[in-house]
């Protein structure tokens, strides 16, 4: 089967995957399976198990696409905000993740769950381009950056409850569960903010109160400022996220933490590659 995708180099899509991925498109949901969630992040939130993913800044890359969509993560945080501003990139990485998980996985929907971190700063209007985000490919939620007060993210949250998330190749669930969680107990979104500015520390009660949000993450501060508002955030029910390594990541989840990232994929490209030419050099010294 030809399609658009079958000239992007390291992108070949099988007939199999094509036509499962076009069932997931329009809904091919037996009764039985109607009400599993398609957001496997939220079930384990839901049930306090801290779920591990990796930052990207390569969407334009088919390879990185696949070597994420086949590692053992649970989300991916494709990061837009320090990359190319363009929707096609965006919308083709989205369904290399969902055509290289459906093809090389032996357990599917077990997959990772794929975040998109905006351009626009909440302190900006984000609205268009969550719509779009939203709508061009099978992401699951937002990460919002700049977050520095509550009528910041309302705007953003707004946005996402209006988004048509099912127009191109969005996810495909019922509409009353195309809302963000918890503020809809059966929300298939999440809405992360970033709290990193010292107008967002001011105004950190009241992001963590503001309805619809699911999870924060605390950057570019002071250390006892974070642990302020893990305090907030683990009094209101709302998931902290942060980033940890394996020699910290039991600490960690022990402050409370439950989003955690291992990094960004080429920090740990860089790492491993400079580790075995290293090893390699010695071995011939």
């Amino acid at each position: 089967m030809k399609t658009r995708f079958s000239r992007i180099p390291g992108f070949r899509i099988s007939a199999a995957a094509a036509a499962a991925a076009f069932l997931i498109g329009i809904g091919a949901v037996s009764p039985a399976s109607a009400q599993e969630r398609a957001n496997r992040l939220i079930t384990l939130l839901e049930a306090k198990r801290p779920a591990i993913g990796v930052w990207t800044g390569a969407i334009a890359a088919p390879r990185i696409a696949k070597v994420l969509a086949t590692s053992d993560v649970d989300f991916i945080v494709a990061d837009i905000e320090h990359d190319i501003y363009d929707f096609n990139v965006l919308h083709r990485f989205l369904l290399e993740i969902q055509d290289f998980s459906l093809r090389y996985r032996t357990e599917p929907r077990t997959a990772p769950i794929v975040l998109v971190k905006l351009a626009n700063r909440a302190t900006w209007d984000p609205r268009y381009e969550i719509a779009e985000s939203l709508k061009v490919g099978p992401a699951m939620g937002i990460w919002i950056p700049m977050v520095e007060s509550r009528a910041d993210l309302e705007r953003a949250i707004s946005a996402v409850r209006g988004a048509e998330t099912s127009a191109l190749a969005g996810i495909n669930v019922p509409k009353e569960r195309r809302e963000p969680w918890p503020l809809n107990p059966r929300g298939e979104l999440l809405v992360v903010a970033m709290i990193e500015t010292e107008e967002g520390i001011r105004h950190a009660r009241d992001i963590v109160r503001t309805p619809g949000l699911g999870a924060v993450q605390t950057v570019h501060i002071p250390e006892a400022d974070a642990k302020r508002i893990l305090k907030m955030c683990r009094e209101r029910g709302i998931i902290a996220a942060v980033d940890a390594s394996a020699e910290d990541v039991k600490a960690r989840i022990a402050e409370g933490y439950l989003l955690i990232s291992v990094g960004w994929d080429f920090g740990l490209l860089q790492k491993s590659l400079g580790e075995t030419v290293k090893a390699m050099r010695g071995a011939i010294k």
